[in-house]
């Protein structure tokens, strides 16, 4: 067993499920379970919410440790789930070291959601949480345009690879002029429920949620950069949807709500 190898899986697994989402527990616990499984001894794995450390020695050797900078983080439970899978199976012996690390550059390399489906998926969504929020059924149909029309622009500025928060401050001011251009063609009864609505796919529920569970489980360094992130995004939609707001009502002097 080259313990090289090993290292390289355990760093390999931790790279996916961090920039897939993963809490910071999760991560280690996972790289942990897989250096042990691989016979290393003094095991340590270590993730932060930008790199991830796995250190580990073959029984009589030289500890050794390895580094990983993860710049590219969002959301794919399903890359999530299918490590925690393999990492099951290398435990149970059912594949070897060599296929694992095969095994999760596949999934690496696997593209995310269609933009059809991504485009879909944001507006359905959107749709729902005004409806859910107490918007009226014409308010939910224009939330479902809103969102749709926002993500196309999105997906443009992630090819290019924009910031985040800049994304985020684009796609919040995109939601708010479509939902002024709604409301003024008669299409709708409440800017507030089709703003709403339509933002919801850009929060950073996710990341508010696993930077809480850091903390609880005593990560206090992830868990404060997540929040810290969290907040960012939130502050980005919001300055967005504001600038917009503003702009539109000294040129037009306002909306009909």
């Amino acid at each position: 067993m080259d313990p090289n190898n090993a290292i390289k899986l355990s760093i390999l697994a931790g790279e996916i499920m961090l920039s897939s989402g993963a809490e910071t527990h999760r991560v280690e616990d996972t790289m942990l379970r897989i250096l042990e499984c691989c016979g290393l001894v003094n095991a340590e794995s270590l993730c932060t919410s930008t790199s991830i450390f796995a250190s580990g020695a073959p029984v009589g050797g030289t500890s050794i440790t390895m580094l990983k900078r993860v710049k590219n983080r969002g959301n794919n439970f399903e890359k999530i789930a299918h490590v925690n899978e393999l990492s099951r199976s290398l435990a149970e012996g059912k594949i070897g070291i060599e296929a694992a690390i095969s095994a999760l550059e596949d999934i690496q390399a696997r593209p995310p959601y269609s933009k059809i489906v991504r485009l879909l998926g944001a507006a359905v969504a959107s749709s729902c949480f005004a409806m859910m929020l107490g918007g009226s059924l014409p308010d939910s149909a224009n939330a479902f345009i809103a969102a749709f029309l926002m993500q196309i622009p999105l997906l443009l500025l992630e090819r290019h690879n924009v910031a985040g928060v800049l994304r985020n401050m684009i796609g919040g001011g995109c939601a708010a002029l479509i939902a002024l251009v709604l409301i003024n063609l008669g299409l709708g009864s409440t800017i507030d429920f089709i703003i709403i609505g339509s933002i919801m796919p850009l929060l950073p529920g996710v990341s508010l949620t696993n930077a809480i569970r850091d903390i609880l489980d005593g990560d206090l360094l992830s868990g404060s950069a997540r929040i810290l992130d969290a907040f960012l995004v939130a502050i980005a939609i919001a300055t967005g949807v504001g600038t917009v707001m503003m702009l539109w009502m000294s040129v037009f002097g306002g909306v009909v709500v």
